[in-house]
Formats: C-alpha cells, sequence, structure tokens
C-alpha cells in the first residue's frame, strides 16, 4: 500500500495502517452493521488520521486516538441526514449470502441477530457496546474515546443492555430467564 507524504513518515503510515486494518475494520463493522458503511467509515477515518499522522505519532496510544477519530467520523456521518447515493437491490443482498454447512450457516444467523439487535441501540449506547465487547476496552479507555465519563459509558452499557433485554423475548417470543 503505497501512500502521500515524506518517506519516513511514509513508511510509519503504512506500517500501521497494515496492522491495523482488520482490527479497524471488524470494530467497524460491529458499530455500523454493515460492511460497505464499515469500509467507507475506516476510509473516511484513515484519512483523517494520515492527514494529521504528526499529531497521531506522538499520542500516547495511537490506536485510542484512531478509535476516537472513528467514533467521532460515524457521529458526524450520522448527523448529515441526506444522503445522495442510490443502491440497488442486488447489491444490499449480495453480502448477506449463506455459506455452506450448520455450523458455519448457524454462526452467520447468530452474528446477523446480534448486529440487528444492535442496530436498534442509539449511537453512543451501540459504539459503547461495541468497544466493550468487540474492542475488550475497560470503561476508562472507552469514555476517553467517546469523550465521556466512566459513568456515562456504564450508564449507556446498562441502558443499552436493558433495551436489548427487552427487545430479544419480543422478537423470539420467550420470556428472560
Amino acid at each position: 500500500m503505497r501512500l502521500f507524504g515524506r518517506s519516513a513518515e511514509q513508511g510509519e503510515i503504512e506500517a500501521y495502517v497494515e496492522g491495523a486494518m482488520p482490527r479497524l475494520v471488524g470494530l467497524a463493522y460491529a458499530m455500523t452493521g454493515n460492511r460497505a458503511d464499515a469500509e467507507d467509515l475506516v476510509q473516511d477515518t484513515l484519512a483523517t488520521v494520515i492527514t494529521k499522522w504528526s499529531r497521531v505519532a506522538v499520542a500516547e496510544n495511537i490506536d485510542a486516538y484512531v478509535r476516537r477519530t472513528m467514533v467521532n467520523t460515524l457521529i458526524s456521518k450520522k448527523r448529515r441526514k441526506w444522503t445522495t447515493e442510490v443502491v440497488s437491490h442486488e447489491v444490499v443482498t449480495a453480502d448477506r449470502a449463506q455459506p455452506t454447512g450448520a455450523g458455519i450457516a448457524q454462526q452467520v444467523t447468530n452474528r446477523d441477530a446480534v448486529l440487528g439487535l444492535l442496530r436498534e441501540l442509539p449511537d453512543r449506547q451501540r459504539a459503547v457496546m461495541a468497544l466493550r465487547f468487540y474492542e475488550d476496552l475497560p470503561d476508562a479507555e472507552i469514555a476517553r474515546a467517546l469523550d465521556c465519563s466512566e459513568q456515562a459509558v456504564r450508564s449507556a452499557a446498562h441502558n443499552a443492555m436493558k433495551t436489548l433485554r427487552r427487545i430479544v423475548p419480543a422478537q423470539t417470543g420467550q420470556g428472560v430467564g
């Protein structure tokens, strides 16, 4: 992968992007629930990070800086109410192809069900759940990424779990045990 910039900085940026890309795409997918949106979010985040690399490189924790940029980018995109992109039905459903094999099919079904439930949550709650369970971050680091207090993180996680516990029985027709 070739990026623009000074050659010493260029190698550092390329090494970071190549190493972090799978994690960033996974986190973005957990936050958006859609592969294309996740890839767009990562691309927009990295574009911002790369243009500010001199500031990013001296950060105490580069991954935390990038995660916070990703969350801010997602929130900023969500605030835009308009869109000009028109997507065909074939493009939307192509990502939903079920692999063969009962075990793989069950995993895909479970993952899609969880992501569908997460999409029911407000943006901040979804971000907290993704950072807590996908990135396995402690509340203090999530609070820094979201620019809020640890109590706000715990409250968002509590409210998210409360909402999910209410939604799951309603969707499955079962009570909470």
